[in-house]
């Protein structure tokens, strides 16, 4: 998706146009079948860059399912890492959502009690998990965060209710 020629993006999708292009560099219709394959994987602004070298031997039309065979997987890894940094960005956001209900249960709590309770906590690094490309760990840990924000909500409506007015 590029700008369209004389906007400004802010009108909207109308501002924006598909383009699309590949270069075959002397291998004839290689290009081609790699956008066809960009295109049924859904790929988007995106690049893919295919090489490939003579080695002694004729490979005929099973060159291009060789082809199609390496863009595939460089989309299917390209989307892999795409849901990885949406899903870190959720949990990053779900976290900071976690924290602040923490805190304001460990104020009501704090005055209500005269125990002192800590809710300071280090932030999480997600790089292991960006690095190992592990979807269905990051979708559970996703989970575990929204079920806790359901609990700490409701205990901040029991504690809220046990406040004096």
């Amino acid at each position: 998706m590029v700008l369209s020629s004389g906007k400004s993006g802010l009108g909207g999708p109308e501002d924006f146009e598909l383009r699309s292009g590949s270069d075959d560099d002397g291998e004839k219709y290689a290009g081609e079948r790699i956008l066809k394959t960009m295109k049924a994987e859904g790929i988007m602004d995106a690049v893919v860059i295919i090489t490939r070298w003579y080695g002694g031997e004729m490979l005929g039309p099973i060159r291009f399912s060789h082809i199609e065979t390496c863009t595939r997987e460089v989309c299917r890894m390209f989307r892999q890492k795409d849901d990885m940094e949406e899903a870190i960005t959720t949990l990053n956001s779900l976290d900071a959502i976690l924290s602040g209900l923490r805190a304001e249960l460990s104020t009501i709590s704090s005055s209500l009690s005269t125990e002192s309770t800590s809710t300071a906590r280090k932030s999480q690094d997600y790089s292991p998990m960006r690095d190992s490309l592990d979807l269905k760990k990051a979708k559970r840990l996703i989970t575990a965060r929204e079920n806790s924000i359901r609990a700490v909500k409701s205990s901040l409506s029991k504690a809220k209710g046990q406040q004096p007015p």
